[in-house]
C-alpha cells in the first residue's frame, strides 16, 4: 500500500485499500516526542537501552541515547521512557494540533511508544501530520526530530532510503506494526519519507505486509527513484 502526497498535502497518487485507522508502529514515535518536549521545557533525557530486557528490537541494546539517535534508531527504550513521563490530557492536546485523534488518554505507555495497536489513525493523517512537523522545524523539539530522520535515512533504520537516492537525500521514519491483514503475517512495515531533504516536494507513505520497517525502506527508496529521485 502507498501513499504520495506534494508538500500541501495533496494526494497525488494512492493504493490503499481500505483506507481505516491504522496502528503504524514506531511512526507514533516523533509526535510522543512533541508532546514530552512540550511539557518539559525541550528538554529530553539521556536514555541507557539495555535491549531486550527494555522491550527494545534490537537485543543487545542501543547504549546510552539522546533523542535525535533514538528517532534514527528507532528506539524503543528511549520512548518507553518519554510516555512514563506525560501528562495524558495535555498529550492529547498536542496530538490534536497535528491533526491526530487518537490515543485514548487510558492508552498504555506502549502503544504512545508506538508498540501497542491502541493509536490508530488514516494513513492520510498519519502524512499530514509529518508534513506539519517539518513545517515546524524550526521550533527546538522538531528540530531535533527532522536531524534523526535525515541520519535515519543515512545510517539508522531507514539506511535503504538513503542507499537508493543518495546521501543525505531524504527524510525517513520507519516503523513495525502487528499485521492487520488476513491471514496475519509476521508484521507490517512502514515507512514514510519526506523528499528532498532541504525543503522537502513528495512525501512518501508505504505499507509492505509480511516485513519489518527496516524492509520496507527499500521499497520506499525505489519507488522515489522510479519517480526521478536521487543521483544520477
Amino acid at each position: 500500500s502507498y501513499l504520495l502526497l506534494d508538500a500541501s498535502g495533496n494526494v497525488l497518487a494512492e493504493r490503499w485499500p481500505a483506507p481505516a485507522p491504522i496502528s503504524p508502529g514506531s511512526l507514533v514515535k516523533p509526535f510522543l516526542a512533541i508532546a514530552y518536549g512540550e511539557q518539559h521545557g525541550s528538554l529530553f533525557p539521556t536514555v541507557r537501552c539495555l535491549g531486550t530486557r527494555d522491550r527494545c528490537w534490537l537485543p543487545r541494546g542501543h547504549g546510552n541515547l539522546v533523542l535525535e539517535e533514538a528517532i534514527t534508531q528507532s528506539c524503543n527504550a528511549y520512548f518507553l521512557e518519554l510516555a512514563s513521563g506525560l501528562d495524558r490530557q495535555r498529550a492529547a492536546e498536542t496530538f490534536a494540533r497535528y491533526g491526530l485523534a487518537d490515543p485514548p488518554i487510558t492508552a498504555s505507555a506502549e502503544s504512545l511508544a508506538g508498540l501497542g495497536s491502541a493509536w490508530k489513525e488514516t494513513p492520510l493523517a498519519w502524512a499530514r501530520a509529518y508534513l506539519q512537523l517539518v513545517d515546524e522545524q524550526q521550533s527546538p523539539t522538531q528540530s531535533r526530530i527532522v536531524k534523526g530522520m535525515l541520519d535515519s535515512a543515512k545510517r539508522g533504520t531507514a539506511r535503504a532510503v538513503d542507499a537508493a537516492l543518495g546521501r543525505n537525500a531524504a527524510l525517513a521514519k520507519t516503523g513495525t506494526a502487528v499485521c492487520s491483514h488476513t491471514p496475519r503475517g509476521a508484521a507490517d512495515g512502514f515507512t514514510l519519507v519526506l523528499y528532498p531533504a532541504v525543503q522537502p516536494r513528495l512525501l512518501l507513505l508505504v505499507r509492505v505486509h509480511g516485513v519489518t520497517g527496516a524492509a520496507s525502506a527499500k521499497i520506499a527508496g525505489t519507488m522515489l527513484r522510479s519517480l526521478g529521485g536521487g543521483e544520477r
